[in-house]
C-alpha cells in the first residue's frame, strides 16, 4: 500500500487574493503567481503521462504511488485553478486575455507531447519537472525554518504553497522509479530533465513578464530563489548517483 496521501483540500479563499502581491519577496512572489497558472495544464499533463505507463509498471508499491501520485495531482489541479481565477480577475481583462494566450500555447505543447511524444521523451520531461520541484520545494522549507526565514503572512495563498510543496516532497520518489524501471538512461535523464526544465521556464518567463506589465512593476529575468539561494540541491539532481528517496521527508 502506497504511504503517499491524496488529500482532498479545498482551500477557503477569500474574493480577493490581495496577499499574492503584496510579498516581502516580489521576484518570488511574481514568479510563484506565474508558476501556478502552468499547473493547470502541467498536471493533467503529469496525469495522462502516468496513466499511459501503469499497465508496464510491474512493482506493485511503484503501481499504487503512482496511483496515488495521479490522486494528489488532481488535487492540485483543481485548488490552482480556483486561485488562477482569483489572481486573473485582479489583475483586469486585458493582462487575463494575455496570460490565457500563453496558457493555451502550453497546453496545446503538452497535448502535442501527449499524442505525438514517445513514452521515453514523456517520462523524461515528468521526472525533469519533478526533480526541479521537490529540489524547491526543500529549499523553500529549510528557507522558512532558518531564522527570521518565516513568512510574515499566512493566509490561504501561502498555505496552498505550503501544502503542494509538501506533496512534492511526499511524491518525490515516483517520477523518478517510473523512469527508472521504464528507460533507465542517465544520459538520457540529464539531457531531457534540462530540455524540459527549459521549457517549463520560458513559459512561467513570459507569463511573469504579463504579471509586471499589469502592476505597473519592471520585468527582469531571474532565476528563482530555490535555485539561485541554494543550487546544491538542484544540481545534485543531475549526478549519476542522484536518488530522491535520499532525500529527507
Amino acid at each position: 500500500m502506497s504511504d503517499i496521501v491524496v488529500r482532498k483540500v479545498r482551500f477557503e479563499f477569500p474574493d480577493d487574493l490581495g496577499e499574492v502581491f503584496a510579498g516581502d519577496e516580489p521576484d518570488e512572489d511574481l514568479f510563484r503567481v506565474a508558476f501556478s497558472l502552468t499547473l493547470p495544464h502541467l498536471e493533467p499533463y503529469l496525469i495522462r503521462v502516468y496513466r499511459g505507463v501503469l499497465d508496464h509498471l510491474r512493482d506493485p508499491e511503484l503501481l499504487a504511488d503512482v496511483q496515488a501520485f495521479i490522486g494528489q495531482e488532481a488535487q492540485h489541479h483543481r485548488n490552482h485553478r480556483r486561485a488562477n481565477d482569483m489572481v486573473k480577475a485582479q489583475l483586469g481583462p486585458d493582462a487575463a486575455a494575455r496570460l490565457t494566450a500563453v496558457e493555451d500555447e502550453l497546453e496545446a505543447d503538452y497535448q502535442r507531447f501527449t499524442a505525438r511524444g514517445s513514452a521515453r521523451a514523456n517520462l523524461v520531461y515528468a521526472e525533469g519537472f519533478e526533480a526541479m520541484t521537490c529540489a524547491w520545494a526543500v529549499s523553500s522549507f529549510e528557507r522558512a525554518a532558518a531564522p527570521g526565514g518565516a513568512p510574515t503572512r499566512y493566509g490561504p495563498w501561502q498555505q496552498l504553497w505550503a501544502w503542494h510543496a509538501a506533496e512534492e516532497i511526499e511524491h518525490r520518489t515516483v517520477a523518478f522509479r517510473v523512469y527508472e524501471e521504464l528507460v533507465g538512461s542517465y544520459s538520457y535523464r540529464v539531457a531531457g530533465s534540462l530540455w524540459a526544465q527549459a521549457h517549463f521556464l520560458r513559459y512561467t518567463d513570459r507569463l511573469e513578464r504579463i504579471i509586471c506589465e499589469a502592476r505597473g512593476l519592471p520585468f527582469r529575468t531571474h532565476v528563482p530563489r530555490a535555485i539561485s539561494g541554494g543550487p546544491r540541491r538542484w544540481l545534485r539532481t543531475f549526478r549519476p548517483d542522484y536518488d530522491p528517496a535520499d532525500v529527507a521527508p
